[in-house]
């Protein structure tokens, strides 16, 4: 389906909590890669890093006219996060702002959609949030 387009991300922590980044890659129906970033979020634990990059993804998307009334899928590697998405029943509480925002803006889509994967799939994701952990500045790039 032409409309639908894939986020990729991923947190990263050196320590618990330690100083974390995040990254993720967009791409299209076909696979073809349509943007990246890459960011430090301060000393994180890696659940609350992985949870930023998810909300990164969304605060991108919705940024992004071309993305709005599109069909979004997010794929972590974290089942904590992926589980908080998908049952806002199991959301902790002390980062209600955090999902508060992801569902203030989903209202820019047509769906938002959010699964788990494994991290061997997921190399470039995990290199750009490791890469996070140490930028002075946010890197975001749209192809």
């Amino acid at each position: 389906m032409t409309n639908r387009f894939k986020w990729n991300v991923d947190g990263s922590s050196i320590g618990k909590p330690g100083p974390s980044g995040i990254g993720g890659v967009l791409r299209n129906h076909d696979g073809i890669l349509l943007g990246i970033f890459s960011l430090s979020v301060g000393i994180l634990d890696s659940n609350v890093a992985e949870l930023r990059a998810v909300v990164k993804a969304i605060e991108l998307s919705a940024s992004n006219c071309f993305l709005h009334h599109k069909h979004i899928i997010i794929e972590s590697d974290s089942a904590n996060v992926i589980s908080w998405m998908n049952n806002p029943h199991n959301r902790p509480w002390i980062h209600h702002k955090l999902f508060s925002s992801t569902q203030r803006l989903a209202s820019c889509f047509d769906s938002i959609s959010y699964t788990h994967f494994y991290r061997e799939s997921n190399h470039i994701a995990d290199h750009l949030a490791k890469q996070g952990v140490h930028r002075i500045s946010d890197f975001v790039a749209w192809l």
